[in-house]
């Protein structure tokens, strides 16, 4: 299998070139830790190789994520019109606010159709896919026989189609007996995972490749900022 680059200067090179095609990662750490930036330029980079990417975001509609990508010189809009760029949103939809015609909405409490919509965006040729902002809380809430039946199929879907997978998780503040059980099934599952923080006596924000499946990497925690082009690390 192939690698495919994040776009992040530098980083692609401590891990071998890129993120292996195939694979089920994890975006893990606080808000405000820059998560969704790096995901977000991740599937920008894919679009400047020419390949599809989709986006599940869940905690906020659309038309905000567009907003998003676009203070960093990232617009989507056209390649939205040409399905290079598929919008997928699974929070939920109040009436009598209109549904955006360039959004699939659906239901995570539907797992045919979240099947559905996994191989709808295989047949469209998605290499890159980005899912969240999830909670701790939220998988909490799932039962465990339910939850390890769609990691199973979502790491099986990721890896037969080749497609570059990442979930955005939010730590939780306080953790009972059923959130570590859920946390603990979604990493032990994940082939990545990359930890994000916020380091107060530095005044950084920092990663951590805490996981990673056939590459070598190193294990220190990363500085970077996030400038008006995305991500950029810093020395440490």
């Amino acid at each position: 299998m192939g690698k495919l680059r994040t776009g992040i200067k530098g980083f692609d090179e401590l891990i071998g070139g890129g993120i292996e095609s195939g694979s089920r990662n994890i975006i893990y750490g606080p808000p405000g830790t820059g998560r969704t930036v790096f995901a977000m330029q991740f599937l920008w980079q894919g679009l400047q190789e020419g390949e599809s990417v989709a986006y599940d975001v869940m905690d906020k509609p659309f038309p905000r994520l567009r907003a998003y990508f676009k203070t960093f010189g990232w617009d989507i809009t056209p390649y939205e019109k040409t399905e290079k760029f598929i919008a997928i949103q699974a929070f939920p939809h109040f009436d009598p606010y209109p549904r955006d015609p360039n959004v699939i909405y659906f239901s995570l409490e539907d797992f045919d159709e979240m099947k559905r919509i996994d191989k709808l965006l295989s047949d469209k040729n998605v290499t890159r896919f980005a899912a969240g902002d999830f909670s701790e809380q939220m998988f909490s809430s799932k039962d465990l026989k339910q939850m390890e039946t769609v990691e199973d199929w979502t790491i099986s879907w990721c890896h037969f189609d080749n497609i570059v997978n990442f979930d955005i998780m939010t730590t939780a503040t306080q953790k009972d007996i059923s959130t570590h059980q859920a946390v603990d099934l979604d990493m032990n599952k994940a082939h990545n995972i990359f930890l994000f923080r916020f380091n107060q006596e530095t005044h950084r924000r920092e990663l951590q490749i805490a996981k990673m499946e056939g590459a070598e990497h190193p294990l220190d925690w990363i500085p970077f900022k996030i400038t008006a082009k995305g991500i950029e690390l810093l020395k440490s």
